[in-house]
């Protein structure tokens, strides 16, 4: 099953430079999920990495359509307070675009709409969302067994929990707090299954 990162917006674009291309080996993708910076400080960081020979389509933009179509990124991921799926696939037809989900309603929604990939959460207790209930596998695996699309999970997964996931059809996981240690993304490789042909 794939390893996604997301980034936490908490490093400056040198830091953050330095560490995706450190981390970019044991990832299938990243999530640029830097809410604060501006787009001429995400141009300046995507420059770097490409500078560099850095895979760019493991690249996936949050929420900035218009920029990834300025930097030839393919892959946005949308939230569900900005532009709508439906809005974005007619601006940018030759754009791939994921929906974060919270319910088997909001599935179905993106899914009849035209996403790509789906990433629900949070599925177990998380630091990122403090008082907030976790959402629990059962609803994500009912996702996953009819979604005709890949279906990632994030919230508080940790390595022992990807075989119970990729066995109930979860293409994925997305982690972000891991991101800062290599040897915690080793040990989520560890624990991986294996490369099936639905990842």
């Amino acid at each position: 099953m794939k390893l996604l990162g997301v980034t936490d917006d908490r490093l400056s674009v040198d830091e953050l430079t330095l560490h995706l291309l450190r981390t970019a080996p044991f990832l299938d993708a990243i999530i640029l999920r830097e809410k604060s910076k501006s787009d001429e400080q995400l141009v300046d960081l995507v420059t770097r990495l490409a500078s560099t020979e850095f895979p760019l389509d493991k690249l996936t933009l949050h929420a900035r359509p218009h920029l990834a179509r300025r930097l030839k990124l393919k892959k946005v991921q949308l939230t569900g307070y900005g532009m709508s799926l439906q809005d974005a696939h007619q601006e940018f037809p030759e754009l791939s675009f994921g929906c974060s989900i919270h319910s088997l309603e909001e599935a179905k929604l993106a899914m009849n709409k035209g996403a790509d990939w789906l990433l629900y959460g949070h599925v177990f207790d998380t630091p990122s969302k403090p008082g907030l209930p976790a959402r629990g596998t059962e609803e994500l695996f009912s996702i996953a067994q009819c979604s005709s699309i890949p279906v990632y999970a994030i919230g508080g997964i940790e390595p022992h929990h990807l075989p119970n996931l990729q066995q109930n059809h979860v293409a994925g996981v997305a982690v972000l707090s891991p991101m800062r240690s290599l040897k915690t993304l080793q040990s989520y490789r560890k624990g991986e299954v294996s490369h099936g042909e639905n990842d």
